[in-house]
């Protein structure tokens, strides 16, 4: 009886919902996601017809997030290090971390009070610049991995036939509301048991072991989690280091963090951050990342990213690096391929460097 009361509950929210249906509709009472990924390249060609090695370099990019938010508190850790080889040692580089942590004086509103840690490092710079901040802000973040859970199950199910139409929305928040409570099953079998009904109600069917069993692989799926948000920054900070040895100065700090998802298979993230003195125009720090992943297929996924740094000491022409990258994996059933695009150009560079490398590898056994 107490289930068929949630049942019901959950049928009468999804009767109410008529809009179009976004990922990021979704608002999961607390977020923890944690996701690090790790990609080399290198290339080595020495044509016999010409003189010296003719391609010897690679490069190396290592990313890094972290992000927990909860109805009083949150926080957001990042990272990211892009380092370029000549002959196998270290030619150029490129990296940025912040941390953050946010304190809502009022449960589940926007506003919140942060501190936090700003750090960044270029070629040409003396040492790291490294701040600490303090200050003011508006926005949150959210998982929506509930949904994106659900509208895989949808779609599974049509593929496969067990169902005839795609799940209406309401059912689809309904279904991951139930996700979204995860840790209140003792058992996978007994999420499942609160989610077949409303799937069956909705499509008009009566599931069989094979569907059942897709909606429990889905829910069990890890790996691919979804995040919506965003949140604005405003404060003020101190310089612990300079990057180019002057003195440590207080400076005004701004930053933008954003997350949206356009479905259950992509993710697009952007940071910037922008610090100066008082005379911001003189003088000023600006760093910025942008990513977006897609999943084109269940056995291949596209990864694109982008980091800008442009930092102007006072009374000094500004020194502006730029790092881009493409990999595109597909897994083939015992070979993995991996194409890489990549494209930089530090400070001082006259043009873009443009670099492209393909690996496979084969499971022979």
């Amino acid at each position: 009886m107490k289930k068929m009361g949630i049942v019901v509950c959950l049928l009468l929210l999804a009767s109410a919902s008529a809009w179009a249906l976004s990922i990021c509709d979704y608002k999961s009472p607390e977020t923890s996601l944690t996701d690090a990924r790790m990609t080399f390249g290198y290339r080595y060609y020495d044509d016999i017809n010409t003189v010296g090695t003719d391609v010897n370099s690679g490069r190396l990019t290592a990313d890094y997030a972290q992000l927990y938010d909860s109805p009083s508190y949150g926080f957001t850790i990042s990272g990211t290090a892009e380092l370029a080889l000549d002959a196998f040692m270290p030619a150029g580089w490129l990296g940025q971390s912040a941390a953050t942590f946010r304190y809502y004086p009022f449960e589940k509103s926007l506003f919140f009070a942060f501190g936090g840690l700003q750090a960044s490092i270029a070629t040409g710079q003396l040492r790291p610049g490294v701040e600490v901040r303090f200050g003011g802000g508006i926005g949150r973040f959210t998982n929506v991995t509930p949904l994106a859970k659900a509208m895989n199950m949808s779609k599974d199910l049509l593929r496969s036939g067990a169902i005839g139409n795609p799940l209406t929305d309401g059912v689809l928040l309904a279904i991951a509301g139930i996700i979204g409570r995860e840790v209140e099953y003792d058992t996978v079998k007994e999420l499942v048991a609160d989610i077949e009904p409303l799937i069956e109600a909705d499509a008009v069917v009566e599931l069989d072991a094979r569907a059942l069993l897709t909606v429990e692989e889905i829910v069990l799926t890890v790996g691919d989690d979804s995040q919506c948000g965003w949140a604005l920054q405003l404060g003020i900070g101190y310089e612990l280091v300079d990057p180019f040895g002057n003195p440590q100065n207080v400076v005004v700090a701004g930053s933008a963090d954003a997350a949206f998802a356009f479905g259950p298979d992509d993710q697009m993230m952007f940071h910037a951050s922008y610090s100066g003195p008082f005379d911001l125009m003189d003088e000023n720090t600006l760093t910025s990342t942008l990513s977006y992943e897609y999943d084109l297929t269940e056995d291949s996924t596209v990864i694109a990213d982008y980091v800008l740094q442009r930092v102007k000491p006072s009374g000094v022409v500004a020194s502006t690096s730029h790092a881009a990258g493409l990999a595109l994996g597909f897994d083939l059933g015992g070979a993995d391929i991996l194409l890489q695009i990549s494209l930089t150009r530090g400070a001082g560079d006259p043009g873009w460097s443009f670099d492209v490398s393909i690996s496979a590898a084969m499971d022979l056994l």
